[in-house]
This record gives structure tokens, C-alpha cells and sequence, in this order.
């Protein structure tokens, strides 16, 4: 246990200085690019990631189903049956690889129709396919990564991921000062993910000595895995509906433009995100190895209980500053002129609470194996999305799209806590604390804010980076205490304060 600490940790901190690195160059590199590209080009980059991501879910969820299905091999240290799943994968990517480059071309006439408010020029399918030699090179080579991630080292793909990021990031620069070329931009993109997907193939290779392309491919090893995408291919759908269409839906029915303003907030928010799944993403391969070995509900909802609360905790220290915050950091970023209606703000963090709290249920399920009742749960909630942000969105416009999307979590919220209540803890009675948890979570959050929003406004000096820099640390120190003082009863917050004052007695 102790040593699963340890990777934890590592994990964990490697993916931190990933993000923070990642942070300060995308800024600077985004702030770069809309003073020496444009706005408009910023905008058709973001819709085209997005059209991407559609074409992407030629895969499937072959990643979560080979995950799962290497957790038992893994702890039984089969290595013949490992090697035939990773055969199989990719025998599989192999095929899906080949889709992908195919429906790349086949989108090209179709890449117009998404383009709005700006002049269509020939050398944007130029930008399209190159940002496709990117995407494609995943699948031909970067599908080992799912045999480091199953196996609990995916700290060497983020250290990877780290080392390539700082040096094409810091050579994206020079290229937008120097050139001011999007095409050498691009370029640059696709050589780091070549570089970077070739090196974690060899490297994974070396861990994993027993590994052997010359094995023939088992067809029931295929076939076992085509049956479980069955169950997840409805909710990589839905994820597709839920993270990839609203800037797809901005572009085409409001503008592109506006898409660019708002891939601003995006970016930030999506900084935000991604350090918290650096900081809670290494728990969902112990989670899904431990529900492997312990069957007993009771012991199973604690756990899950401390698990909820400790991603609140997340939600509150990364969100609620980011609610005060955001709109002078884009105006220290990028000028006053980019700042877009609080709404929007209100909206995207709304989506973003929801989704860190809400998603140890998807861990579990993912963890369970219980793909059979997530894929009815996500084309509920892909229909909803989808239905309701066009709707919004030619009654309201933008605000309408992100109301879309906050409406499908809640439904994606609901539905997963009761697959999971009744299938994992089989218990109604714990269902309805659970609830109860939440609306006491949401009351403490709220109460952050506001504490937070009143106290930053009497903030303010001549300097906005010192304003910011104040009104965030005291942002920190107000959802400490009032998060303390709200939870002292609880056996989680209890358990959190004994964890962290045995580490610093052992540090001392």
C-alpha cells in the first residue's frame, strides 16, 4: 500500500509540473498568437480540433475497455495474456488509425459549412490535415500508453509528455515572433506528437520486455474486446456530445469569432481541468484494482465516500478562485476587450463543478465494469445536450449553448448515482445521504463564493498582477476555513486532517 502511495504521488506531482508548465507557455504562446496570427485563426484552429475530436470517435473507447481488461492479468502477472490483449490492440488501432485518415479527407468539403464570419481561404485544408497527421499518429503508435496508465506508471508518459511540451511550446514561440506563420505552427505540432509517441512507444517496450509484435493476433481476445465497446461506445458518443460540440455549435450558428473569444475561457478553464485530473486521475487505476479485490459493499461506500469528498475539496480550491478571478486574468492576458458576460463564466464553472464532484461515480463504474448501464445513461445525455443547446443557442446564443451542456451533466449526475448506489452499494438508504452530501457540498461551495467575492472587492491596488495575486491568496485562505469549520463533524474531514497531520509528524 505504501508503494501505491508513492506512485500516487508521483504520478500525481509529475502531472502538477505538467500543468503548470503547460499553463505558462499556452498563455504565452496563446497571447502570442492572437497579436501575430489573429483571432479569426484562433478561432478556425478551435473549431478544427473540435471537428478532430469528431472523427476521433473512430475509436471507440478501446482505451477503457483494454484498461479494465488489463487490471486482472496485471495483478496476476500474466504476461502471455497481457501481450495477447496488446496484440490486439493494436491489430485494432491499427484499423482505427486508417479510418481516421480517411474520414479526414472525407471531411474536407465539408469543412465550410462550420465556418462563419470570415473568408474560407485554400490553405485551411492544409491546417486541417496537418492537425490530422497529429491526431493520427496516436493510434499507430502511442497505444502502449494504456498498458503504463492500467499498470499504474503512467507518470513516465506525463514525464515524456513534460520534457516535449517544454521544448516545441518554447519553439512555437519563436516560430510566432520570428515567422508569424500558422503553417510552421502546425508543423511544429505534428513533429512533437510523432517524437513524442515514438519515444513512449520504444520506451514502453523496454519496460515491458515480453511484449512481441510477431505474435499473431488471437481473434477471441479481439472479439471479447469489440463486446465490451459495445457497452462504451454510446458514452464516447456522449463525451464526444458533452466536451467537443459546443465550440463546434458556437462557430456555426453564432460565429466563429465568438468561438475564439470564448476558446479563451476555454483554454483557461481547461488548464483548471486538467490539474485537477493530474491530482485525482492516478486514483482511478487503484480504484478499479481495488474494487477487483474487495467485494464488500459497506467497506466500498466509505471509500467512496472519502474519494467524493476529497474531489470536492479540489472543486473548491481550483473553481472558486477561478470564478473570482477569471475575468482579470483574461483582462491582465489578453486586454478588457476579450472579457465576455459573467454568464458565461457562471456557466462554464457550473459545468466544471459538476463534473469533478459527480465523476468518482464514473470512476466506479468504469471500475466496476458496469459499461452495460453508462451507455443508456450517455445517449440520454447526448440527446438532452445536444437538443437543448441548439435550442438555447437560436434563442439566446452562447449562453444557450453552455446551459446545454450544464443541463446533461445533471442528468449524467442523477442517473450515474443511482447505477451506482444500486449495483456497487446496494443501498436506497445511502442513496438518499448521499444526496443529502451533495446539496450540503453545493451550500459550502455557494458560501466560498459569495465570502470570497465580497472580501476580493475591497481588494484593489495600482497594479492589476498584484490584485490578482492578493485576491487569489485570499481566496485560498477563506474556502480553508470556511470548508474547515463547515466539516469538522464529518468522518471525512476527520480522516483528511489525520492523514495530513501523520505526514507532517513523520516529515517533523
Amino acid at each position: 500500500m505504501s508503494s501505491d502511495k508513492k506512485t500516487i504521488a508521483k504520478t500525481g506531482l509529475i502531472g502538477v509540473i505538467n500543468q503548470i508548465i503547460f499553463a505558462f507557455l499556452g498563455f504565452a504562446s496563446r497571447k502570442l498568437f492572437i497579436v501575430y496570427i489573429g483571432t479569426d485563426i484562433l478561432g478556425l484552429s478551435a473549431t478544427y480540433t473540435n471537428v478532430l475530436s469528431t472523427l476521433a470517435l473512430a475509436d471507440l473507447g478501446f482505451d477503457i475497455a483494454v484498461t479494465y481488461a488489463l487490471y486482472k492479468p496485471l495483478n496476476d502477472g500474466d504476461e502471455a495474456k497481457i501481450n495477447a490483449i496488446m496484440r490486439a490492440l493494436k491489430t485494432i488501432y491499427n484499423v482505427v488509425g486508417t479510418a481516421f485518415i480517411v474520414l479526414s479527407f472525407a471531411a474536407l468539403p465539408f469543412l465550410k459549412f462550420f465556418i462563419t464570419d470570415m473568408e474560407f481561404k485554400d490553405i485551411y485544408y492544409v491546417y486541417f490535415l496537418m492537425q490530422a497527421l497529429a491526431s493520427a499518429s496516436t493510434y499507430f503508435f502511442a497505444y502502449r500508453r494504456t498498458l503504463l496508465v492500467a499498470d499504474k506508471k503512467e507518470y513516465v508518459t506525463k514525464t515524456v509528455d513534460t520534457v516535449a511540451m517544454f521544448i516545441f511550446s518554447i519553439l512555437k514561440i519563436l516560430v510566432l515572433v520570428l515567422f508569424k506563420s500558422y503553417l510552421i505552427y502546425v508543423a511544429c505540432s505534428v513533429i512533437q506528437a510523432f517524437v513524442t509517441n515514438i519515444y513512449i512507444y520504444v520506451k514502453c517496450g523496454k519496460v515491458y520486455t515480453y511484449l512481441d509484435n510477431s505474435v499473431k493476433t488471437d481473434k477471441k481476445v479481439v472479439s471479447d474486446l469489440l463486446n465490451k465497446i459495445k457497452d462504451i461506445a454510446l458514452g464516447k458518443i456522449s463525451g464526444y456530445v458533452y466536451g467537443c460540440t459546443d465550440i463546434l455549435l458556437i462557430s456555426k450558428l453564432i460565429s466563429t469569432v465568438v468561438a475564439g473569444y470564448y476558446y479563451n475561457y476555454f483554454n483557461v478553464i481547461s488548464v483548471i481541468k486538467q490539474l485537477s485530473v493530474n491530482l485525482l486521475g492516478p486514483l482511478a487505476p487503484f480504484i478499479g484494482r481495488s474494487l477487483a479485490e474487495d467485494k464488500d459493499p459497506v467497506s466500498q461506500e466509505k471509500s467512496f465516500r472519502m474519494y467524493t469528498y476529497v474531489r470536492f475539496l479540489v472543486a473548491v480550491v481550483l473553481l472558486v478562485p477561478t470564478l473570482i478571478l477569471v475575468d482579470l486574468f483574461i483582462d491582465i492576458w489578453l486586454g478588457a476587450e476579450f472579457i465576455m458576460d459573467g454568464i458565461i463564466v457562471m456557466l462554464i464553472c457550473a459545468d466544471l463543478y459538476i463534473s469533478l464532484v459527480h465523476s468518482s461515480l464514473v470512476d466506479y463504474i468504469n471500475g466496476s465494469g458496469l459499461f452495460k448501464y453508462e451507455k443508456w445513461i450517455s445517449l440520454a445525455g447526448a440527446v438532452v445536450n445536444l437538443g437543448t443547446s441548439i435550442i438555447l443557442a437560436l434563442k439566446v446564443g452562447l449562453p444557450g449553448v453552455l446551459t446545454g451542456t450544464v443541463v446533461a451533466q445533471v442528468l449524467y449526475w442523477t442517473c450515474r448515482s443511482v447505477v451506482v448506489y444500486d449495483k456497487c452499494f446496494r443501498s436506497s438508504k445511502l442513496f438518499v445521504l448521499y444526496w443529502f452530501r451533495m446539496l450540503g457540498y453545493l451550500a459550502v461551495f455557494l458560501a466560498c463564493v459569495f465570502a470570497c467575492r465580497y472580501v476580493c472587492a475591497f481588494i484593489n491596488t495600482d497594479w492589476k498582477i498584484v490584485t490578482f495575486i492578493l485576491r487569489g491568496i485570499v481566496c485560498e485562505i477563506l474556502c480553508g476555513i470556511i470548508v474547515c469549520v463547515a466539516f469538522i463533524p464529518s468522518d471525512e474531514h476527520k480522516t483528511a486532517v489525520q492523514w495530513a497531520l501523520s505526514k507532517i509528524r513523520r516529515k517533523a
